[in-house]
């Protein structure tokens, strides 16, 4: 039997430098997040230290915002009695009450409006750290992905040095199996005829002894040939033997008639020509045609229909050339089956299971996981058990925005073999997902409690900025963002990764402790300035202005 050529019949795919590098945007982020955690060692705590860093970027912002939220605060609170007294005086008659309440407001020096720059400026530093950390978390996913593509790579390189494998010249990537050395490696050299003993890339013959060949019964289990070849080769009706072979025998059949027979069975459509090889339409319809002539006698009945009666060819000494080519025929099929069985075998075992072994080593070496949050596989996934460590590539490339820029040249056949060891982390449900909820459950919790110390700080504000009171609208609406809050960040834990929800955490409890440092120290200086001005109050009271 000829292969076309005897190095490709199976191949191995290696994967180079990696599949390029995913776009970023706000690099910046990108840099400083990776020089942290580089310095701590742990992405989790690089995570903790880049929103310590950024809070200290924003602190001046943060103390103005909140120190004017709590003098206001203050100043409420000693305007408190004259407030209560308005919202008497003026409780059918909104409009005054407002005008009458913002002539106070001046009076006292209260701004609502003193907080909210710093606030908004915060709010769009809000924004680009989390189109950042989106950034961030495809570039570094995919270089995990790299990684795992250069362990494959150098595992397969590092098994090209038995020769067992060559190098493609027509690819960068491919490695062509040496038919030779593997037979010889497997044990079944002996079977083919044009076995050498050298390594070689020519095209060769590798004939057998057909029957011989399949009545080695454990050799066809060992390499799951039963399903192909059965040790009575007369019986392929339903193999893919009888498929391949039956396209040349119908040939020669067709061929055993006159040329006006054939012409005939062409306009009929009963045979159409290709490649100078004759293939009939319809078996039952040409037999109909030709039962009263000699090829007919290669025909028998199964069920309704006509088949070809491969034993009568296998048998029929009147037309050795319909033997022979048949036999070759079945020689080559199992010879090439045979062949590529036993090269798959050999490259599933000795090839590409090392080689799925050192990308998952490369996948636990790089992968994004920090020892702060040891029950999540992947820091750049939702924390929850209903999400997948490792993605599928649908959702992968949904992560990577579905652009070719982010891709790069990671298909799908590429992405299962890096991750073929990996299965069990892209399974779902409790003790197999991603996660415990646990991160997100924090990031609800700690944005409520947040958000109660603010509403108690801004309290008095709310029931006095309208004259209805503690039923006002303003009243009512910060009753709502007491859950609104809250469930937003929630929403966001399970829109984004945990790696964000780490950010959002630690920044709420940093807002959160500066917060109450900042109203303390506030508070301290404002009882101070209120005592001074008291006491120079009572002194002209009781002594008269100084002169």
């Amino acid at each position: 039997m000829f292969f076309e050529n005897v190095l490709s019949l199976v191949t191995v795919t290696t994967f180079g430098n990696g599949f390029g590098e995913a776009s970023l945007s706000y690099e910046w982020i990108y840099r400083f997040i990776s020089w942290l955690v580089t310095f701590a060692g742990d992405l989790g705590l690089g995570i903790i230290l880049f929103t310590l860093a950024l809070k200290l970027v924003t602190l001046p912002l943060d103390i103005i915002s909140r120190a004017s939220m709590k003098k206001n605060s203050l100043k409420m609170e000693l305007m408190k009695d004259d407030l209560e007294k308005l919202q008497k005086q003026y409780a059918n008659n909104k409009e005054l009450y407002q005008q009458k309440m913002m002539a106070l407001y001046k009076k006292n020096g209260y701004s609502a409006f003193s907080a909210c720059l710093p606030t908004i400026i915060t709010l769009v530093f809000f924004f680009i750290v989390l189109a950042g950390f989106q950034s961030f978390s495809r570039y570094y996913e995919k270089e995990v992905f790299n990684e795992m593509g250069k362990a494959y790579t150098a595992k397969v390189l590092e098994i090209s040095d038995s020769g067992v494998i060559i190098k493609d010249p027509s690819s960068d990537k491919n490695y062509n199996i040496n038919i030779n050395a593997v037979l010889k490696s497997s044990g079944y050299a002996a079977k083919f005829y044009g076995y050498t003993e050298e390594q070689n890339i020519r095209e060769d013959i590798y004939s057998i002894d057909l029957l011989s060949f399949i009545a080695d019964t454990a050799f066809l289990s060992e390499y799951s040939l039963t399903d192909y070849f059965t040790t009575d080769y007369y019986n392929y009706e339903n193999s893919e033997l009888r498929a391949n072979v039956n396209a040349d025998v119908q040939n020669a059949i067709v061929k055993l008639l006159s040329a006006d027979k054939i012409s005939e069975l062409k306009t009929k459509e009963l045979i159409e020509e290709k490649d100078g090889k004759y293939e009939i339409i319809d078996l039952n319809k040409f037999y109909a045609e030709i039962k009263d002539l000699s090829a007919a006698e290669y025909f028998k009945q199964s069920g309704e229909n006509y088949i070809i009666d491969f034993e009568k060819v296998l048998n029929d000494n009147d037309n050795a050339d319909i033997k022979t080519l048949f036999e070759t025929e079945a020689n080559k099929t199992v010879s090439e089956k045979s062949i590529e069985k036993i090269c798959n075998k050999y490259v599933e075992t000795n090839i590409k299971t090392p080689a799925r072994a050192a990308a998952k080593d490369a996948y636990i070496e790089y992968r994004s996981h920090s020892a702060i949050t040891p029950w999540i596989e992947n820091l750049w996934v939702v924390d929850s058990p209903f999400s997948r460590a490792i993605p599928t590539y649908a959702e992968f490339k949904t992560h990577m925005q579905n652009k070719s820029e982010n891709i790069g040249t990671l298909e799908e056949a590429d992405y299962n073999e890096i991750t073929y060891d990996l299965d069990d982390r892209k399974q779902t449900g409790f003790g197999k997902g991603n996660g415990l909820f646990i991160l997100v459950a924090i990031s609800i919790l700690s944005m409520f409690a947040s958000t109660i110390l603010s509403q108690k700080m801004q309290k008095t504000q709310m029931q006095l900025s309208t004259v209805d009171g503690a039923n006002g609208t303003a009243s009512s609406s910060q009753k709502m963002m007491t859950w609104m809050m809250p469930i937003m960040f929630g929403i966001f834990a399970f829109m984004y990764s945990a790696a964000f929800s780490l950010y959002m955490i630690t920044s709420t409890l940093l807002s959160t402790g500066s917060t109450l440092l900042i109203n303390m120290f506030v508070e301290r200086g404002f009882k101070n300035k209120i005592e001074k001005e008291l006491a120079e109050k009572e002194n002209q009271r009781r002594y008269g202005k100084r002169r």
